[in-house]
């Protein structure tokens, strides 16, 4: 049986702006429910990702599906910040800082050539500990956001920089691919990140 992850994403975040909406006269208890969900759809799109990256994966340009689902997302009202200038400033560093290991993950993910000539990609311990650092990048930014201007952790803000960090990866991907299928040496061919 295959799952259409992206129909579930939407699925979950649909069943969230019902509850908001629903809960945007009542108490304090439903903003606590809407956020604690907000806080499983994270957890469960970066669980989701995740896996993904550790599996034997073609490829090729249709992945950027998943880039403009998160990106969409993380735009979503209320939006990834608030419209202060402390808010923007974090949000750029956020993103910015999610850009750069996107980089350095599609630099190190291993490819190869199957024997038919599809490129392939699966990750292996060095991409995990940069998705590892990424996290916590991420969380070391929220923190100090939280701990600065007193902003509330943003999960839009968090999809919106996975969406950023899956692109530029992908990104990088796609241009190593194109030299690996330029080169003629053999089926197991991968390309350095460097």
């Amino acid at each position: 049986m295959k799952i259409d992850w992206g129909a579930t994403v939407a699925t979950v975040d649909a069943s969230i702006s019902v509850l908001a909406a629903a809960g945007a006269a009542g108490d304090g208890q439903a903003a606590r429910l809407i956020g604690g969900a907000n806080v499983l759809l994270v957890l469960g799109i970066m669980a989701l990702v995740l896996v993904l990256q550790f599996r034997a994966r073609r490829v090729r340009a249709v992945a950027f599906v998943w880039v403009v689902l998160l990106v969409g997302r993380g735009l979503v009202p209320p939006g990834p910040s608030r419209a202060t200038a402390a808010g923007l400033a974090f949000l750029v560093l956020g993103l910015a800082v999610s850009a750069v290991f996107g980089v350095l993950r599609g630099r190190a993910m291993p490819l190869w050539r199957d024997a038919d000539g599809t490129v392939r990609r699966r990750g292996d311990p060095a991409v995990l500990r940069l998705w590892l650092l990424t996290v916590g990048a991420r969380c070391a930014v929220s923190a100090a956001e939280y701990l600065l201007t007193d902003e509330p952790f943003n999960g839009n803000a968090f999809l919106l920089g996975l969406g950023v960090t899956l692109g530029v990866q992908h990104a990088v991907l796609l241009s190593r691919r194109a030299v690996l299928r330029r080169d003629g040496r053999g089926t197991t061919v991968s390309v350095p990140g460097a």
